[in-house]
């Protein structure tokens, strides 16, 4: 099993093919990490949604949380070195600004949100999270070496507890 690095330098080079393989590796990766999986009831590409409006301006997978909630995606697979501005942002925000939609994920391979990104999205009546580069290197996921191979991947064994955590344990219990 590979880095996060290595399995993001999989993809094609071209950013078209490159973005659409990391929409399908984000459906894949609310599925089955183990954080998001315990939250999304379904996943779907937009392509792929029931309730699908028409065609992609801004949203790119749709998810309903186990409390129901309907979340509007954007999957972007940026360098780590780029900022996401606020014309980036504006797009997917006017697009998931519908009543079906409660709430809101960015998931970016970059860190750097700018002023004016961050400031639009704290400022939404419907409430934008991120999911960003370095919280993928945190993930319990054994990322694959390619993207291939991403039905190969798994979720990070369990941590095994120390003697002295183990005893602490058996107290509590």
């Amino acid at each position: 099993m590979a880095s996060f690095d290595t399995f993001l330098n999989s993809f094609d080079p071209d950013s078209l093919t490159k973005g659409i393989q990391f929409e399908h590796f984000v459906k894949w990766f609310l599925r089955n990490d183990p954080e998001w999986s315990t939250q999304t009831d379904e996943v779907w590409l937009r392509s792929e949604y029931p309730d699908n409006w028409g065609e992609d301006k801004g949203v790119d997978l749709f998810f309903r949380h186990k409390n129901g909630e309907i979340w509007a995606v954007q999957a972007k697979c940026y360098s780590p070195e780029y900022s996401v501005t606020k014309s980036d942002m504006d797009k997917f925000l006017s697009e998931s600004n519908r009543n079906i939609i409660d709430k809101r994920l960015l998931i970016a391979t970059t860190d750097i949100i700018g002023k004016n990104a961050r400031e639009v999205s704290d400022a939404q009546e419907k409430p934008v999270k991120f999911y960003l580069y370095s919280n993928f290197d945190k993930a319990a996921i054994e990322y694959p070496s390619s993207i291939s191979e991403l039905n190969k991947a798994k979720r990070k064994d369990r941590p095994t507890p120390d003697p002295h955590q183990d005893e602490a344990i058996k107290d509590v219990i």
